[in-house]
């Protein structure tokens, strides 16, 4: 009897340890392995390097400053790499992602905002909040991403028009316009066999 209530404890403890490791994202890496994986960005050889993101995305959460930080390198293909293994982890990476758009690093800012137009609709509820709240950096930067999201991004960007009052309505309105502007563009660039 002693020995099964050791067993069926034994077996809860394992089960909450999934359980907690599941709902925070961690995979179990820890900061050495998430910095290792980092380094191996900056590598020539592509299985590693394909290894690496994949890694770095399954460690979710723990692994979004760290490949952040990878943006102010200057190196642009561990940037891009890095920029890849954000979009895989999705919702977490994108506050830290928008808390960079007004970074004084123009490579961290650039990064930032083309990974959050990368992950297209989901950030797009974050970038309305800072167009209507943030500094003038911080709008300028998410209005950029926003236009670069393209239409994914109308459908909220209508709706914030039309139920916030306190919304920032002309900078909206600039943003709605920018986009159906370079859809034009676009469209006559598709016609003409030049796009």
């Amino acid at each position: 009897m002693k020995f099964r209530a050791i067993h069926i404890a034994s077996i809860l403890i394992l089960t909450a340890f999934i359980f907690t490791a599941a709902c925070t994202g961690s995979s179990g890496q820890d900061n050495s392995e998430i910095s290792r994986y980092i380094e191996d960005l900056y590598s020539d050889d592509k299985d590693t390097v394909t290894s690496a993101v994949k890694e770095l995305a399954a460690s979710g959460e723990a692994a979004v400053n760290p490949l952040i930080n990878v943006f102010s390198s200057g190196n642009r293909q561990a940037s891009g790499y890095a920029a890849v293994a954000l979009v895989y982890i999705g919702e977490p990476a994108i506050e830290p992602l928008t808390k960079k758009l007004d970074s004084d690093n123009e490579d961290e800012s650039d990064w930032a905002s083309n990974t959050l137009a990368l992950m297209g609709s989901k950030a797009v509820p974050d970038l309305i909040e800072i167009v209507n709240t943030g500094s003038d950096t911080e709008k300028e930067q998410a209005a950029i991403t926003l236009i670069k999201i393209g239409d994914n991004a109308l459908p909220l960007l209508n709706l914030e028009l039309n139920t916030n009052a306190e919304a920032d309505q002309a900078e909206i309105i600039s943003i709605i316009r920018s986009i159906e502007a370079t859809q034009n563009l676009q469209e006559k660039l598709n016609y003409t066999g030049t796009g």
